[in-house]
């Protein structure tokens, strides 16, 4: 809870005797205008430590109540502290802390390049992260290596050891697996080497990482099919592991569980994804007497793989098979079907990871961030409700 600073508003009087004679009349007092007195005392602090990085700041409406003044002269006074570097505000969120007292050496003071690290490139999720990535990195005078794996565990290794040897001042991975723990990628966390994951996070290590809030994501998108009347959905995910699916499934469970629907692991289904889909699959699954009338798959590529099989057997989406997916791509507004899908903010993961990855560079603090990000249902025609 934050404690109530009291800043003087300068209106104190003396009372007593009038002045000796030959004294000098009193002069006007100079007040310092509220504004000014509030932005300074914040100000002090944020830098102070009072906050630390990453925090939160109280809200607008808590600043109001503190300092006795109207919430746009509050708005007025973030709007300093951002310009300064101080915060940043974020809608729906409010206002961070991002200004720290813990610097590292001067050698540490610029950072001249950073790697990015990923497993594929098959979709606009990847580059819209690079596109955010990079346009924090450019602002800072910072460049970033781009490096692509094909979803090979050794290949990622070979780039992690790529980067350290070109003198990469800190790393951005997107990891192939959530299970692979390879032996330079422990080293690195070992030493503290400025690292952050993201999409998904590797089991059993403590490391930063900027991630979707994938089970809220995987929740309101099965919530959404139950409200339309579906009792038996299926969730469709990549026989790959990988935190992001795993708690996008977690979603599904918890929808199913709060509406009562006993699930079932005939409705779980997995398929080959990389490099590309197995349709043969998924036809065979949809062919099925008791097959689901709708499904939630765990990627767009996935939902756009459903929408090839059925229609190669004659299935009708959304009329005989309703149909969410999950990262709003580029083109999943474009099909021939408009697809329903959960929105993750992949530009936001981009700027989120430079921001975490530059404090790593710039603090000697031990502080592990693990930042969640909000996502969004788009509903579109591929689950029947809009005609």
């Amino acid at each position: 809870m934050t404690t109530q600073r009291p800043v003087g508003n300068g209106n104190a009087t003396q009372s007593g005797a009038p002045p000796q004679s030959g004294a000098q009349p009193d002069r006007p007092l100079v007040r310092t205008p509220l504004y000014l007195r509030i932005h300074s005392d914040l100000r002090e602090r944020i830098e102070s430590g009072e906050w630390s990085y990453g925090a939160m700041l109280p809200s607008e409406f808590e600043l109001s109540e503190i300092y006795h003044i109207s919430r746009g002269t509050i708005r007025q006074v973030l709007a300093e502290l951002e310009k300064e570097g101080l915060v940043r505000r974020e809608r729906g969120r409010g206002t961070l802390i991002t200004h720290s007292k813990l610097k590292r050496q001067p050698a540490r003071a610029h950072v001249h390049s950073i790697a990015f690290i990923v497993p594929y490139v098959r979709d606009s999720f990847v580059s819209s992260i690079l596109l955010g990535l990079e346009r924090e990195a450019r602002l800072n005078k910072a460049a970033v290596v781009f490096s692509h794996c094909e979803n090979d565990p050794q290949k990622q290794e070979l780039a992690l050891r790529t980067a350290l040897e070109q003198q990469i001042s800190g790393i951005v991975l997107y990891p192939v697996d959530s299970d692979t723990a390879s032996p330079t990628l422990v080293e690195l966390i070992r030493r503290k080497y400025p690292l952050v994951l993201v999409d998904r996070y590797i089991r059993g290590l403590d490391t930063d990482y900027v991630t979707s809030d994938n089970f809220s994501g995987g929740l309101v998108a099965t919530q959404h099919l139950i409200r339309l009347g579906h009792r038996k959905i299926a969730f469709l995910n990549w026989t790959e592991s990988a935190t992001s699916i795993h708690h996008r499934k977690a979603g599904y469970r918890q929808a199913l569980q709060e509406a009562r629907i006993e699930r079932s692991e005939n409705l779980e289904w997995e398929v080959a994804g990389y490099p590309e889909v197995d349709l043969g699959t998924l036809e065979k699954r949809l062919s099925q007497p008791e097959r689901p009338t709708a499904i939630f798959a765990a990627n767009d590529q996935l939902a756009i793989a459903i929408q090839r099989s059925a229609r190669s057997i004659g299935l009708a989406i959304p009329d005989e098979l309703a149909l969410v997916g999950f990262d709003n791509l580029d083109l999943s507004a474009h099909l021939d079907i408009p697809l329903t899908t959960v929105a993750q903010p992949a530009f936001e993961i981009g700027r989120a990871a430079w921001e975490v990855l530059h404090f790593k560079l710039d603090s000697e603090a031990g502080l592990t961030q693990k930042r969640l990000l909000p996502v969004q249902l788009i509903v579109r025609r591929s689950c029947g409700a809009i005609e």
